[in-house]
């Protein structure tokens, strides 16, 4: 089973009517993933900014940032049809694209070019049986898409209770591996208990 079947597998039943978006996009509340939202917020300039949500669900990040007045020039990508088309009907003031960034044949033509900052949020935590071989390629394609800012949280290593369906990482480890890309590192992991966030900057900023 490929990566992309596997994530369609776990996220297409939980697609229902009446389910509330933190559930479907699988967070434990909605508090808790509005605190992951707070750490983009609060620790990267996105005023005038353009901005890519990576596997971005229901648009609750965009929702987020119009709630605290930041007015970013959004872009949410997922590689749900269903995700990006209600998305793009409870926002459509926001543009939504369905598509896989990871995919080698050209990350960039999916969602039309660049951005200032690409945000990542959970979308890595899904265990897919290779996420420690895959990890390393999917930060790099974010980086390569981001001019300023490529933020990234993920699931701690630390969390004592955890799940059979997701990934659990070693922020050490995470950035080890992004050491050799070109980028200032910044770790925040005193949120939650159980994630950290990895900001990587551009070395000119």
């Amino acid at each position: 089973m490929t990566k992309s079947q596997r994530i369609r597998r776990h996220y297409q039943p939980r697609i229902v009517s009446g389910r509330e978006n933190y559930d479907v996009v699988d967070w434990s509340s909605a508090e808790a993933q509005q605190v992951r939202f707070a750490v983009l917020a609060d620790n990267v300039p996105l005023a005038g900014r353009t901005l890519l949500d990576v596997g971005c669900g229901l648009g609750d990040l965009w929702a987020y940032l119009k709630g605290r007045g930041i007015e970013a020039d959004y872009c949410g990508v997922d590689l749900l049809p269903e995700m990006t088309a209600s998305a793009a009907e409870k926002h459509p003031d926001a543009r939504f694209v369905c598509g896989d960034i990871f995919d080698p044949d050209g990350s960039a033509m999916v969602v039309g070019g660049h951005f200032d900052v690409v945000f990542c949020s959970g979308t890595l935590n899904l265990e897919l049986g290779n996420n420690t071989e895959f990890l390393p390629e999917a930060l790099r394609r974010m980086l390569e898409l981001s001019k300023e800012h490529m933020v990234v949280n993920l699931l701690h290593a630390r969390c004592e209770m955890r799940y059979p369906h997701c990934a659990y990482y070693d922020p050490q480890a995470v950035m080890e591996i992004m050491e050799p890309m070109n980028c200032k590192i910044r770790l925040i992991d005193d949120y939650l208990p159980n994630d950290f966030t990895v900001i990587c900057t551009a070395g000119d900023q």
